[in-house]
């Protein structure tokens, strides 16, 4: 059976590929984030652009207009849900402020990093693709997962990893098995 889910792009690639001041700063953030390519800031600038020009459409419109009101509510609750704003900042002139690193703070590979529980952005990144990192009980999988300030206290090994309580790691099992076999052998 086919599937025929429409693929759309998410990203979108620099109109000058090779503009250097662009390019250095996409690779500070690339380090800085331990992001894996370039992609990865062209998709964060899809999102960004989406949410500024819906801002800017409904900043045109009167202020007691209900496609602005409505619109407008539910852009500032999804900013504030995922922490891309302050809760004191209500208003849409704070969307279009909005730039590249807020919103690769709320990645899941950063929150993870700056919780502590990895010693750096990449190592972090590892530990989310190789399943130790769950969010709540669910376990993800995906270091670009954006984390909702409500969820983001939920972050913790998950219980099947070796970091969370679960069966201990390969190494640690052969080890364990040599000392009881020294023990069985005295």
């Amino acid at each position: 059976m086919r599937n025929y889910n429409n693929f759309n792009k998410v990203w979108k690639s620099p109109r000058r590929p090779y503009e250097k001041e662009r390019l250095d700063r996409e690779l500070k953030l690339c380090g800085q984030y331990g992001l894996r390519c370039k992609r990865e800031i062209w998709r964060v600038n899809v999102v960004l652009s989406k949410m500024r020009r819906t801002a800017r459409t409904l900043l045109t419109l009167p202020a007691n207009h209900p496609r602005r009101q409505i619109e407008g509510s539910a852009l500032l609750r999804r900013c504030h849900d995922y922490g891309f704003l302050e809760a004191e900042k209500d208003k849409l002139d704070y969307v279009l402020s909005l730039t590249v690193p807020d919103v690769l703070e709320r990645r899941l590979q950063t929150v993870v990093w700056k919780s502590g529980l990895a010693k750096s952005v990449h190592h972090a990144r590892v530990l989310i693709l190789q399943r130790h990192v769950a969010v709540g009980k669910q376990i993800v999988t995906t270091p670009s997962f954006m984390v909702r300030t409500a969820s983001e206290g939920t972050i913790a090994f998950a219980e099947q990893s070796p970091f969370g309580g679960g069966r201990p790691g390969r190494v640690r099992r052969v080890r364990a098995n040599k000392k009881k076999n020294a023990e069985d052998d005295e």
